[in-house]
């Protein structure tokens, strides 16, 4: 469209017409203006899938490995062909737009959305960004890069004040958005909840006009995230286009009058309308005529690829006297345990969630891999370690159904549903109307199952909802959530879980009954219903019994979707339940212990040497199992580093006392000493350094030296076995720059390297084009200053082999 065609078509709409357009129609869709022939454009969920229009109940879609998962690989290459896939993914969900990648980074190693970010160092979460939206937007649809900015943990998120100087601002959180605007030409950017140095990030002139368009030269759309727009005229006035999700709640008539009142002058409608209209010639969505139909892809080659992109990012943190890889052919019989061991977490929860096509665990593919040479798998639970219920099993549970009614007035024997359906999950979410005639501001619903105990003992049911429910066991009240506190669910709009204990006889038939009553005042309706059954042995002796009598044992334990989830931090970076008894347990009678650590972001281990290794896997995507048995055998190397520090303890972090904030002020104190910056710079050792990782073959960086715009490093493998290692490059300066928070070193270059067994290879690793600078608060501006510099080539931010000394002018 040129710039006369798209004059001319904003022309011929009014003004309502053009404040329509910038404002969603439902929770998914922008508004059509039929008048002009501009039809809806559909936008989806990401970063691990693109999810389409519902959450549990639509097309099925590919899961592609997490956020820190991927930035594990330190591959480029390897994340711009995720890219692609998600762009094929985006089209099959009849979309123009994904929303991600989210590239806020790890301030704080509990943040409850670190897994679905990337890392805490800006210059590795700067080259994958780019290689994400390339590949994404190679296939014709946008990226929405995200939060924009300083969405950073999940405390108080939609209020917090996050209060960020302009120097650690500029040199550290704005870094990977600049580059998807600079380098990747990003088609969209999303605002965060929270405010920035006073403003809403929604309303924010200096980011949104100043910053990302006018000194970035961003010709894309900013969008709220959803529900984060909170004024009529700021908004408009700072530069956002499209409020998110519809109906409109902020813009609308509210716009239109404060147009005709003088409050906003008209020009800004249009300029944002413009802005949309272009954005959706640009991507195609102008010719679509409207969203496609959502359908799923599931390909040989994607699985492939995920499959590659799982192993890729797996971290070996340790590995005494070879316990890695396997050899098949000395064992007879393997365990595999741990909670996380036959229904491991492939994603974490909240809106990055997809419903997977398919789902690989660990027991199931280590059954497969290793029964084809003979050997036995034994397998035990070990430890629950859910934070709340889970949702009751299928054996239990016969003629679900929910009836859904007006109001709670009319949950009567009497009375007739609006609708009724059959009900075979039991963690329900209503983000737009559950049905015709049945409003999601104004809604009640009973469900009624048959349940039937296969164990006698002690059971425990629990409600967790957005709003007011209860439940009911043979007409008899056990559980009204009334007085829940806040609790966090449901994207931080839901209640704490409140749970009931009964006695039942195994095989007696009861009949449960769930009313949810009221929805309150909140965004969202949801319901979860949880149920488990009584313990009758101890698991943890279960399992460190089984593996008395196996060759090794492979632990696999983490977190879930329960621990690690948007709309909550977690508040410790213990591993939950008892998974630290299971593994010195076990490893006090097994011949050989592999810890497995299924989770998004750091833990501690406090077991650390008591077993023979540790594979760190992050949340791997739907090929988990199958990528976690290439690794384990040997048939792949363990390709990742670890894109984040792992402190012994969380008090050892950098944010550990600024975090959370305090009446509504997040206050980033520790500037730029973020992750591994803080570690080297005070002299605290971490457990594990920001870029280590262990290969099965046997790197070492032999020499080094600078060419113009990178370091040539030479590696020779002196192993009988092909492997990879990751080249980083840090810089140092001697003398710094003055200020309290200059960082002892940071990454300026890194290069993933495939070793050819008993080889010498030589590559080029490339610098940023700043390594030497830094941003000057005096003339906002960034500059060098002249003097000496150091470029630190190694293996991690704690193994440096080679250092190189350089002058710079300014």
């Amino acid at each position: 469209m040129t710039d006369a065609e798209l004059s001319a078509l904003l022309s011929k709409m009014s003004l309502d017409e053009q404040v329509s357009l910038l404002a969603g129609s439902d929770n998914w869709h922008t508004t059509a203006v039929p008048s002009v022939g501009v039809a809806s454009m559909r936008v989806t969920d990401g970063p691990a899938g693109a999810r389409g229009t519902t959450f549990f109940t639509g097309p099925a879609s590919v899961n592609v490995p997490c956020g820190t998962s991927l930035a594990a690989t330190w591959d480029s290459d390897l994340v711009e062909a995720i890219g692609r896939l998600l762009g094929k993914e985006t089209r099959a969900k009849g979309a123009r737009v994904l929303l991600a990648p989210t590239v806020n980074l790890h301030r704080t190693p509990v943040g409850g959305r670190n897994f679905e970010c990337q890392t805490e160092d800006p210059y590795l979460s700067s080259r994958l960004t780019v290689g994400y939206i390339n590949g994404l937007q190679s296939e014709g649809v946008s990226a929405c890069v995200k939060h924009f900015v300083g969405n950073d943990t999940e405390f108080e998120r939609m209020t917090i004040d996050s209060q960020i100087d302009e120097r650690t601002l500029r040199e550290v959180y704005l870094q990977p958005f600049e580059a998807a605007v600079k380098e990747a030409n990003v088609g969209a950017v999303m605002t965060a909840y929270n405010r920035i140095n006073g403003p809403f990030a929604a309303d924010s002139k200096e980011l949104i006009t100043d910053i990302l368009r006018n000194e970035w030269g961003f010709n894309g759309i900013v969008m709220s995230d959803w529900f984060g727009l909170h004024s009529t005229v700021e908004a408009i006035e700072a530069g956002l286009d499209l409020e998110m999700p519809g109906p409109t709640r902020s813009r609308g008539p509210k716009l239109v009058e404060a147009v005709a009142n003088g409050l906003v002058d008209p020009q800004l409608i249009r300029n944002a309308a413009g802005r949309l209209l272009r954005f959706m010639d640009r991507f195609g969505a102008l010719a679509d005529g409207g969203p496609g139909p959502e359908t799923t892809r599931d390909l040989p080659e994607d699985c492939a690829l995920i499959r590659l992109a799982g192993a890729a990012g797996m971290v070996l943190l340790r590995n005494e006297n070879q316990a890695l890889p396997f050899v098949a052919e000395g064992l007879k019989r393997v365990a595999v345990l741990g909670p996380n061991a036959a229904a491991g977490r492939i994603m974490g929860g909240g809106s990055a969630m997809v419903k997977p096509v398919h789902e690989v665990h660990p027991l199931a593919a280590l059954q497969s891999r290793l029964g084809d040479f003979g050997v036995e798998v034994l397998s035990a639970i070990g430890c629950p370690i859910h934070r709340t219920l889970p949702t009751p099993e299928p054996r239990w549970v016969s003629n679900a159904t929910i009836d859904y009614f007006g109001s709670s007035d009319d949950l009567t024997a009497a009375s007739v549903p609006i609708r009724s359906e059959s009900l075979s999950r039991f963690h329900l979410m209503w983000p737009e109307d559950p049905a015709p005639g049945l409003s999601r501001a104004a809604f009640a619903a009973r469900i009624q199952m048959s349940f039937v105990p296969d164990e006698t003992g002690t059971w425990t049911f629990g409600l967790t909802a957005v709003g007011v429910a209860r439940l009911l066991v043979d007409g008899v009240v056990r559980i009204d959530n009334r007085a829940a506190a806040p609790g966090g669910s449901f994207f931080g709009l839901g209640k704490e879980q409140v749970t009931a204990t009964i006695d039942f006889d195994a095989d007696a038939p009861h009949t449960v009954t769930v009313e949810y009553l009221d929805g309150g005042a909140g965004l969202m309706r949801g319901l979860i219903i949880g149920c488990s059954g009584p313990e009758l042995s101890d698991p943890v002796n279960d399992a460190a019994n089984l593996a008395a009598t196996t060759d090794a044992a492979i632990i696999v334990v983490g977190t879930n979707d329960d621990w690690e989830s948007e709309g909550y931090d977690r508040t410790t970076i213990d591993l939950p339940g008892r998974q630290d008894e299971l593994i010195r347990e076990v490893a006090k009678v097994s011949p050989r212990t592999i810890v497995v650590v299924n989770a998004g972001s750091p833990v501690a281990m406090p077991w650390l040497n008591d077993v023979d290794a540790v594979l760190f896997v992050w949340f791997p995507g739907q090929e988990f199992g199958n990528a976690l048995a290439d690794v384990l055998l040997g048939d792949v190397d363990p390709g990742g580093r670890l894109p984040v520090t792992m402190p012994r303890r969380l008090e050892d972090s950098p944010a550990s006392e600024h975090h959370p904030g305090r009446n509504g002020v997040a206050r980033y104190l520790e500037g730029r000493l973020m992750g591994y910056r803080f570690y080297d710079t005070i002299g605290r050792d971490p457990l594990f350094p920001f870029g280590h990782g262990l290969s099965y073959a046997a790197p070492v960086i032999t020499s080094a030296h600078m060419n113009d715009f990178s370091i040539s490093v030479t590696l020779t493998n002196q192993a009988d076995r092909s492997g990879t290692e990751v080249v980083q490059v840090y810089s140092h300066d001697p003398e710094g720059t003055g200020a309290s928070d200059d960082p002892y070193q940071q990454l300026v270059g890194f290069l993933k390297v495939n070793l050819e067994p008993n080889a010498t290879t030589t590559v080029d690793v490339p610098l940023d084009p700043r390594w030497a600078a830094h941003w000057d608060v005096a003339t906002h501006g960034w500059t060098v200053r002249s003097g000496t510099r150091e470029l630190r080539v190694g293996r991690s931010s704690r193994d440096i082999a080679i250092t190189l000394t350089t002058t710079v002018s300014s």
